[in-house]
């Protein structure tokens, strides 16, 4: 069952993480947890992404919406070793989609450039956006 409990925000938007629900989570300083808001419903939700000590790359791509798309970019990202933590995708149109990809890039074997590289060769890859996670 969950546990809840009632938090106060701080100055600047910042909350604090009770210390018996931060263990619970498994946070530890350093790792990383995806936040996702709703604000048609006014929610946010928390889901724990990565340890500490990783290197992080969000890339999203707007891809044909077609099957094995992700099996693609799936491949992709495991021949250059690259480790997928998050993935989602969503339909913009009825011939596109965006694929949001959440990766750990430090055990990776080419530059983020030669992987861009591979990915844009791909007749179903249309754009891609990279953004490292400090």
């Amino acid at each position: 069952m969950p546990s809840y409990e009632i938090i106060k925000i701080n100055e600047d938007g910042k909350l604090e993480v009770p210390s018996e629900a931060a263990q619970e989570l498994g946070v530890f300083e350093g790792g990383y947890f995806l936040l996702e808001v709703s604000p048609e419903i006014k929610e946010a939700r928390l889901e724990h992404i990565a340890l500490p000590g990783k290197d992080l790359v969000e890339i999203e791509l707007v891809v044909k919406d077609e099957p094995g798309v992700l099996a693609t970019i799936s491949g992709i990202f495991a021949q250059y070793d690259v480790n997928i933590l998050f993935n989602e995708s969503e339909e913009i149109s009825d011939k596109e989609a965006v694929l949001i990809s959440i990766v750990d890039t430090s055990k990776m074997n080419v530059s983020i450039d030669e992987l861009k590289e591979a990915l844009s060769k791909r007749d179903e890859v249309q754009d891609i956006l990279v953004k490292h996670i400090d």
